[in-house]
C-alpha cells in the first residue's frame, strides 16, 4: 500500500537536502545551522525507511532471502549507474569535481557499499551520497537476520544491536572507517521509523485518526524546535538527530492521521516515486546550477541558486525515475518471479 502522505514527506526529504547543498556549495567555510538543516532531511529518509520496511514486512516472520533481493534490486541499479558516471567522470574530467578521485579500491568498495575513507579522510564513497546507502545496507542485513522473528521483537532486536554497536563506539573510539561508521548513534534514527510502523500494524485504530493529528502534529513542531535550538557550534550529531528523528517519526504519524482527509496530490506523489532520482542525482545538478548563475551574474545568488538548483532537480529526478530507475526496477521484479517460478515444485 502506497501512502499519500509518506510519499510527500519523502518528496520534502528529498527538497531538503536539495536546498541545503545549493546553499552549501558555494561557500569555504562550515556553516552548521545550514548542515543542520540538511541533517533533518536524511534522518528523515532514514526514519522512513524503518517505517516502510516494518510496515511491509508485516507482523510475522518473511523470508530474509527474498526480502534482500528485493532491496537490492530497488537501490542498486540507479545508485551503480550514477557511481559509474560519477567514476568515468573521475578519470575524464577530475577539475569538475571538488574532492572526488578514481581509484580502484574507492570504486569497488563503492559499489559493494564498504564504507572507506577518501585521500581527504571524509568516509563517503566515490558518489558522495551514497554513505547513507551503506547505512541502508546494512540496516536490511540487520533486519534479515531477525526475519524469523515477530515484528516486536525484531524491533527490539535491531535496536538492541544498533544500541550496542553505538555502546562499542563510544567504548573503543574506533578510527578506522567500517568499524567506526557502523558505530555511529545515526543507527538509532531506523529505530524510530520501526516504531512508528509498528504502532500502525497494531494500533491503526486507536493512534492513526484525526482528532489525533493535532498532537501528532504540535509533537513533531516542538521536536523540530528542540533540534534547531541547540547552540549553532554544536555540529549535526545525536544532539539534532535524535529529536530530529522523533520529529520524523511525529510527522509520519501526523500525516497517516488525516490521511483519509487529503485529497491525493498526483504531483507530491510524483516527487516522492522520484525522490530516490533526485537524491542520488541532485548534487551535480546544483553544482551545475550555480556555475551557470555564476557565470550569468559574476557571484554566487544564494536565492538564485536555490531556485534553479531546486527546479533543474526535479526537472530531471522525474524522466531518470520513469525512464530508468523504475523500468529497471520493474524488469528485475519481472525476473525474479520467473526464477522462482522456475524453481516452484510442479
Amino acid at each position: 500500500m502506497k501512502f499519500h502522505t509518506v510519499q510527500y514527506l519523502r518528496a520534502v526529504a528529498a527538497l531538503i537536502v536539495v536546498v541545503t547543498h545549493a546553499l552549501l556549495h558555494p561557500i569555504t567555510y562550515v556553516n552548521i545551522p545550514i548542515r543542520r538543516f540538511g541533517s533533518f532531511g536524511v534522518v528523515l529518509f532514514f526514519v522512513i525507511s524503518g517505517f516502510i520496511i516494518v510496515y511491509t514486512t508485516g507482523k510475522g516472520g518473511f523470508k530474509p532471502g527474498n526480502f534482500i533481493r528485493r532491496r537490492l534490486e530497488r537501490v542498486v541499479p540507479l545508485y551503480w549507474i550514477v557511481t559509474a558516471g560519477v567514476a568515468v567522470l573521475a578519470l575524464a574530467a577530475p577539475s569538475l569535481l571538488k574532492n572526488t578521485t578514481f581509484t580502484w579500491t574507492q570504486f569497488i568498495g563503492s559499489l559493494l557499499f564498504i564504507p572507506h575513507a577518501r585521500p581527504d579522510g571524509a568516509v563517503v564513497p566515490m558518489m558522495m551520497l551514497g554513505w547513507t546507502l551503506n547505512y541502508e545496507m546494512f540496516f536490511y542485513l540487520v533486519f534479515a537476520a531477525m526475519a524469523p522473528l515477530t515484528a516486536g521483537r525484531r524491533i527490539l532486536a535491531v535496536t538492541a544491536i544498533f544500541l550496542a554497536l553505538i555502546a562499542l563506539g563510544l567504548v573503543m573510539q574506533f578510527t578506522a572507517p567500517i568499524p567506526w561508521f557502523y558505530t555511529q548513534p545515526l543507527l538509532i534514527t531506523f529505530s524510530i521509523g520501526m516504531g512508528v510502523g509498528y504502532l500502525l500494524l497494531r494500533y491503526p485504530d486507536q493512534l492513526f485518526v484525526p482528532r489525533l493529528a493535532p498532537a501528532w502534529l504540535t509533537a513533531a513542531v516542538l521536536f523540530l524546535a528542540m533540534a534547531f535550538a541547540v547552540p549553532s557550534s554544536v555540529p549535526p550529531g545525536p544532539l539534532t538527530d535524535l529529536p530530529f528523528a522523533a520529529a520524523g517519526g511525529a510527522l509520519i504519524m501526523f500525516g497517516l492521521s488525516i490521511e483519509v482527509r487529503l485529497p491525493k496530490w498526483r504531483f507530491g506523489v510524483l516527487l516522492g516515486d522520484a525522490s530516490y532520482s533526485m537524491y542520488l542525482t541532485h548534487m551535480y545538478i546544483v553544482a551545475a546550477s550555480i556555475l551557470v548563475v555564476q557565470k550569468l551574474t559574476g557571484s554566487a545568488i544564494p536565492w538564485l541558486d536555490v531556485l534553479l538548483s531546486v527546479t533543474l532537480s526535479i526537472a530531471v529526478s522525474i524522466p531518470i525515475w520513469r525512464l530508468v530507475d523504475r523500468p529497471v526496477y520493474k524488469a528485475l521484479r519481472r525476473l525474479d518471479r520467473s526464477a522462482q517460478q522456475r524453481q516452484a515444485p510442479a
